[in-house]
């Protein structure tokens, strides 16, 4: 008897320590917290992010709550008073239900992603309300479009611009419905969402960053450090571009051939079509057309002195044939008035 009570016990302990474990293996919501997301509401038409998350866009239609017709109204009375306006006369930005639309042209936003030198951007598009039937239209572009000039620069990109930018919108009278996730990744650490909506719409776009090897192309927004450029013995240009006026300093160079690594000191005015490291700056983004301070090869261990460059975007682009390893490491910062002494370009305004 004592026996069997033993072994009733000795069941009920094992399956009071087991029964943990059983339970743990079937539970479908732990109760570990979440990992934290980051989510961004997108409220300015120009709006730079550089945080991982999700951007949330939605734009409503403007008649459609109450306080907003009011508004409406409010300026249709302040317009018709200031204009003297009487009865029929129409007032300009304001179209009646039925009337013939007169509105501008809808204007052209864009998230702008930059990320840190070393990644490239991704960004999938979770959600997006963009009706074709009304004007809408989006666009991811693989780098930054700003005035009608891209970075990196059309002719230094590995890919043609037409396979740079793509773009979508929904077609609702499309069937079957086709899922709007998209999905997209850009060859260096910018990238640019475009959207035009006119009337009402939406989106979520997820960005994400990924760390990479060899980076080539690298926007720099208001980042203070030392920065190397290489070819990796490949017939390409790499640009480095910062949105800002800034000083650059050589803290080593090995660019060109035997011959022009052979000299006694760094040679600063490389002439076309040697391989070169291009210092200079513009009003825009494209490097192509950018204002030359210096154009430098050669081989050297030792610091170079520093120059400051003026103008809205200070470049500096490593030009190579693909004959030679091409590397150089530079300092870049932003430029101060007191800099203006070492200034060796200064762009017009």
């Amino acid at each position: 008897m004592k026996l069997v009570v033993y072994l009733y016990l000795s069941m009920i302990v094992l399956g009071v320590q087991a029964w943990p474990s059983v339970k743990r293996s079937f539970e479908l919501f732990p109760g570990s917290p979440a990992v934290p997301h980051n989510v961004h509401t997108v409220s300015d038409c120009m709006h730079v992010a550089s945080e991982a998350g999700d951007y949330i866009f939605k734009k409503l239609h403007p008649m459609n709550s109450a306080l907003n017709r009011e508004a409406a109204l409010l300026e249709l009375e302040a317009a018709a008073v200031v204009a003297g306006a009487g009865a029929g006369m129409a007032v300009p930005g304001i179209t009646e239900p039925g009337a013939s639309a007169t509105e501008d042209q809808p204007e052209v936003c864009g998230l702008y992603v930059i990320g840190e030198p070393d990644t490239i951007v991704e960004i999938t598009m979770k959600h997006y309300d963009a009706n074709c039937e009304t004007g809408a239209l989006m666009a991811f572009v693989d780098g930054w479009e700003l005035n009608g000039e891209y970075f990196p620069g059309i002719k230094d990109h590995h890919r043609p611009l037409e396979e740079r930018v793509y773009e979508f919108c929904n077609n609702y009278r499309q069937w079957p419905r086709i899922s709007n996730k998209k999905f997209f990744r850009a060859s260096q650490n910018a990238a640019l969402l475009q959207y035009r909506i006119p009337i009402r719409g939406s989106f979520v776009a997820n960005v994400r960053f990924h760390k990479i090897t060899q980076p080539c192309n690298v926007l720099v927004q208001d980042t203070a450090a030392v920065y190397k450029m290489t070819n990796f013995g490949q017939a390409r240009n790499c640009t480095i571009s910062a949105l800002f006026p800034a000083v650059v300093s050589l803290a080593n160079l090995r660019i060109g051939g035997k011959s022009v690594r052979a000299q006694q000191k760094v040679n600063y005015d490389c002439q076309v079509p040697s391989d070169r490291l291009e210092i200079g700056g513009s009003a825009g983004l494209d490097s192509i057309a950018m204002e030359m301070a210096s154009s430098v090869c050669g081989a050297s261990s030792e610091p170079g002195p520093e120059q400051a460059i003026f103008c809205g975007v200070s470049t500096v682009r490593l030009v190579s044939s693909g004959r030679y390893q091409n590397q150089a490491a530079l300092v870049l910062r932003k430029a101060e008035d007191q800099d203006l002494d070492i200034a060796t370009l200064i762009c017009a305004l």
